[in-house]
């Protein structure tokens, strides 16, 4: 069994710093997807969410999507410039369980992490409110209230 791929998906460079930088340079959020290999949540995620066309264009228009490895073994740099395993920067970025998405400015300011699985409506307003800015007014429990969703 291997990690769910989507054609959003880009590969990362095997540095978060350069993965940022090409972000911002399409002038778009670094979205990371930690995932593991068997999650059924992550499953979910890609089998039921992610088949919703408006939800698979966020990631495709709007966000610089890399997808890593939670226990991965493969080489990766840290933001801070620090080289580890993937597994071991997943704990650096506080992921606990799969599917996590960190989504990171140009500063690589964290504006939003969205843990374990999520439906489709709940997606939909956490992906907006990431390209909308909501982060500048409000957290994401009051943006999901504004939209009657909690």
């Amino acid at each position: 069994m291997a990690l769910f791929d989507e054609d959003f998906f880009r590969p990362t460079s095997g540095d978060l710093r350069r993965d940022l930088g090409a972000a911002a340079g399409e002038g778009k959020v670094l979205a990371l997807w930690w995932e593991r290999e068997g999650c059924p949540y992550c499953a979910m995620l890609h089998q039921e969410a992610m088949r919703e066309p408006v939800l698979r264009a966020y990631p495709t228009h709007r966000f610089y999507t890399v997808r890593l490895d939670r226990f991965g073994d493969a080489p990766l740099i840290d933001l801070d410039g620090a080289a580890r395993r993937q597994g071991e920067i997943a704990v650096r970025h506080g992921v606990v369980g799969t599917p996590t998405m960190e989504f990171r400015l140009a500063d690589g300011r964290e504006v939003l992490r969205l843990p374990g699985y999520a439906e489709p409506a709940i997606l939909l307003a956490a992906f907006e409110y990431v390209q909308m800015g909501g982060y500048l007014h409000t957290g994401i429990v009051g943006w999901l209230q504004q939209r009657g969703l909690l």
